[in-house]
């Protein structure tokens, strides 16, 4: 990378290095489980089981508005990490780096960041209450600090993240709110198809995957509010054989799609990825709620 002015970027770099030196200074190992189990309240599997619950058991039409910004913001992610292609601080000699795995592709904007950001603003401008005010700004807080102290990412990449996450949720809800009013669901398509262009330009499964569940959830919610008209409300035991049901369908239907493609498809067709994360928002958005509602136990009736 070329830098222009090479001591004001040193100067820059190195004041990063010590942000995240002063955040490591309080180092331990109940430190260590806090911001790894933060961490991972903004992973992929704790915003399923949440799409899970709202979709299914909670408030569908909050479900439908967060996690259509949820989605749109999970792609612009990769988006702008492979535009700006920022390495990551792993490596760089005074830090130390934890939970690895979760530290792919490039560093800026932080995507586990972006992503709480995304969920809990959906949130806070859906519901506007002061306590999920509260909850949704120290989560995001948190998570964004577990970044740093795990040595994953720079402050410039979750100041990043916080900043994409928000202006992508202002800007899906604007769109989610006028497809509302016009009861077409169509103009969601303003956001999803110029999502697409990535397609076209990065071989990145961190794009594909969310594209692609992206599109199975506008496809689901249309398909359920003109078909099936699911209602979520069930007394509590009936809520708790849903989610068992629907989330170990969900996961039979993950494993089982990558091991048949792991058989019949080449190993870097990403179409593959995209293939299997369609259904899973089709399961999570029309999938499940078929099932639901078509079932002998009739999980719509209290």
């Amino acid at each position: 990378m070329t830098v222009l002015y090479p001591k004001a970027y040193d100067t820059y770099m190195e004041l990063q290095v010590q942000i995240i030196q002063a955040i490591q200074n309080i180092r331990s190992p109940f430190f260590d489980l806090l911001f790894q189990g933060i961490t991972m309240t903004a992973e992929e599997l704790f915003f399923i089981v949440l799409a899970a619950w709202f979709l299914w058991c909670g408030d569908k039409q909050l479900g439908y508005r967060v996690g259509f910004a949820f989605l749109s913001s999970a792609v612009v992610n990769p988006l702008l990490k492979n535009s700006f292609r920022i390495e990551r601080p792993i490596g760089v000699e005074g830090i130390e780096s934890q939970r690895l795995h979760t530290a792919t592709g490039y560093a800026f904007p932080s995507g586990h960041t972006q992503g709480a950001t995304a969920f809990w603003t959906g949130m806070m401008t859906t519901l506007r209450r002061r306590w999920m005010y509260l909850l949704g700004t120290a989560l995001i807080i948190l998570v964004a600090l577990s970044r740093m102290y795990l040595g994953v990412h720079w402050p410039s990449d979750v100041i990043g993240g916080v900043a994409a996450g928000v202006l992508t949720v202002l800007l899906t809800n604007r769109v989610f709110d006028f497809a509302a009013r016009r009861r077409n669901k169509l103009f969601l398509l303003l956001v999803v198809l110029p999502l697409g262009i990535g397609l076209f330009l990065f071989k990145d499964e961190n794009y594909v995957k969310p594209f692609g569940a992206l599109l199975g959830f506008w496809l689901g919610y249309v398909l359920e509010d003109r078909y099936i008209h699911y209602e979520v409300q069930a007394v509590w035991w009936q809520q708790a054989i849903k989610l068992i049901v629907g989330l170990g369908l969900l996961l039979a239907l993950r494993v089982g799609l990558k091991g048949l493609f792991t058989v019949v498809l080449p190993a870097d067709f990403m179409a593959a990825d995209l293939i299997r994360y369609f259904f899973v928002g089709l399961w999570l958005t029309v999938g499940a709620p078929y099932l639901f509602s078509n079932c002998n136990i009739q999980f719509n009736k209290k």
